[in-house]
């Protein structure tokens, strides 16, 4: 529907330079129409299920609660990116005329979007229509980075009053999240009240200085141990110059650490070396054999045989276990805070929202269908007929076997898939969760059925 013969038809070598800049632009501009159009569709979902589901009651479906949820698997997105589109596309609706028609048009994108939307939040309809046409003025001409900063400045002179409003309002959406990245790693990303934010840092910095000159570590390096050390209770970073009592600092007491629960799925062949399989972290997902196996030396364990057990609260520990995640298509609430569901077939891992969805399902009070589709699947019908089918994630972990799907490497590229390794490495790329295909992260929307579609923001019905 947005097929652009004049971009595919394009022969980019034989352009001139400025051809090439005038074809760069045209692609940005097909890219920004295509944009609006997905925000454009998703909104107008959002609000036929809000006109098809308000039934009040801890039985009835929220006004347009599930919306976000069908987008999301739609897209193969998460649903808080699925909620912030919505939330955009209500924003250009109700009060961002031109933003919108310029959008349409392919004349600022999504990027940019975002950040007169956010920017605009909570002014007086008046102070909107004199800033939205300077803004898209300067949308224009330079970055989104730019245009955040303009804007602010902006606000901050037609609307010094209302600063307070909005910094109170903000702080309500403080937040603290880690996202996984590749290599082991995750992403700890927060956002905090200034002085809040400053306190952690001067703290972090604080602890950093506090091992001897002789200490291998960057600042850098340091301050991430040190925010390990303030969760685990120790206080203090342990010095790693590794000269014993001839550390200056070696005197000074530290708390031992307390161990908090992390829940880590691993083969037994794994465990005990004899196969080089990854390791299952709830929450983040794969590591490898060799972490697996470190974290194992302090580990309480659990055998989980591949039939599952015959007792009932065993068979609960293994259905998490070989679940691994939430049943929902993309979600990624760890099985282990996740709840049982169950039904036909037995039970399956369902997190307080999808759970809530599933329960509603079952009841016929939304679109939704839910079924096993065999002992390892769960299927998914969402209100328009489409079907997404969901295994367990966990199994593929602790019967490496039953991963049928892997490929497989032949031994002669073994060495030249280490020597590949290396030297990516040898790169120091920074791992990041950002997604680029739709540039929200951190986008909070206002609206109170928004504001809770990642699965662990979600406040479970007996506890609201």
């Amino acid at each position: 529907m947005f097929e652009d013969n004049r971009i595919s038809s394009m022969d980019f070598g034989a352009m001139s330079d400025a051809g090439l800049i005038d074809a760069l632009r045209t692609a940005q501009g097909a890219v920004a129409v295509a944009q609006a159009a997905e925000v454009f569709a998703v909104r107008e979902l959002y609000r036929r299920r809000r006109a098809e589901s308000v039934e009040p009651g801890p039985d009835g479906v929220r006004a347009g609660e599930f919306a976000a949820a069908e987008v999301a698997v739609a897209l193969r997105v998460e649903e808080g990116t699925a909620g912030a589109l919505i939330d955009i596309g209500l924003a250009l609706e109700e009060s961002l005329p031109r933003v919108r028609a310029a959008f349409a048009a392919g004349r600022v994108d999504l990027a940019k979007v975002r950040v007169i939307v956010d920017c605009t939040r909570g002014l007086a309809e008046e102070l909107v229509g004199v800033l939205e046409p300077r803004l898209l003025e300067a949308a224009g001409r330079i970055d989104p980075g730019r245009l955040r900063q303009t804007a602010r400045r902006w606000v901050a002179r037609v609307d010094p009053g209302g600063a307070q409003r909005r910094r109170e309002r903000r702080q309500s959406e403080r937040d603290v999240r880690i996202r996984a990245v590749q290599d082991g790693m995750a992403l700890f990303d927060g956002l905090l009240p200034a002085p809040g934010a400053q306190t952690v840092a001067m703290r972090l910095r604080e602890m950093s200085l506090q091992v001897c000159p002789r200490d291998p570590r960057t600042m850098a390096q340091r301050r991430a141990d040190a925010l390990v050390a303030l969760a685990d209770g120790s206080g203090r970073l342990r010095c790693r110059c590794e000269r014993g009592v001839r550390c200056p600092v070696s005197r000074v007491p530290i708390e031992a650490p307390r161990r908090a629960l992390i829940q880590v799925g691993i083969s037994a062949e794994a465990l005990f070396g004899l196969r080089e399989a990854p390791g299952f972290l709830a929450g983040y997902g794969p590591i490898d054999a060799a972490l697996a196996r470190l974290l194992a030396e302090h580990a309480r364990f659990q055998a989980i045989p591949e039939d599952g057990p015959e007792e009932e609260a065993a068979a609960r520990h293994s259905t998490r276990a070989v679940d691994g995640f939430c049943r929902f298509p993309g979600c990624v609430m760890p099985a282990a805070e996740s709840g049982s569901a169950h039904g036909a077939g037995g039970s399956v891992s369902l997190c307080s929202r999808h759970g809530r969805l599933k329960a509603l399902a079952d009841k016929g009070r939304t679109g939704w269908r839910v079924f096993r589709a065999g002992r390892d699947r769960l299927r998914w019908t969402t209100p328009t007929g489409e079907t997404h089918t969901t295994v367990r994630e966990g199994a593929r972990y602790l019967f490496p076997h039953t991963d049928i799907e892997a490929p497989v490497v032949p031994p002669a590229l073994t060495g030249r898939i280490e020597a590949a390794t290396v030297e990516t490495m040898a790169s120091k790329d920074r791992p990041t969760a950002e997604d680029l295909g739709y540039p929200l992260a951190g986008h909070v929307p206002v609206r109170r059925q928004l504001s809770r579609l990642a699965p662990e923001d979600d406040i479970p019905d007996r506890d609201r």
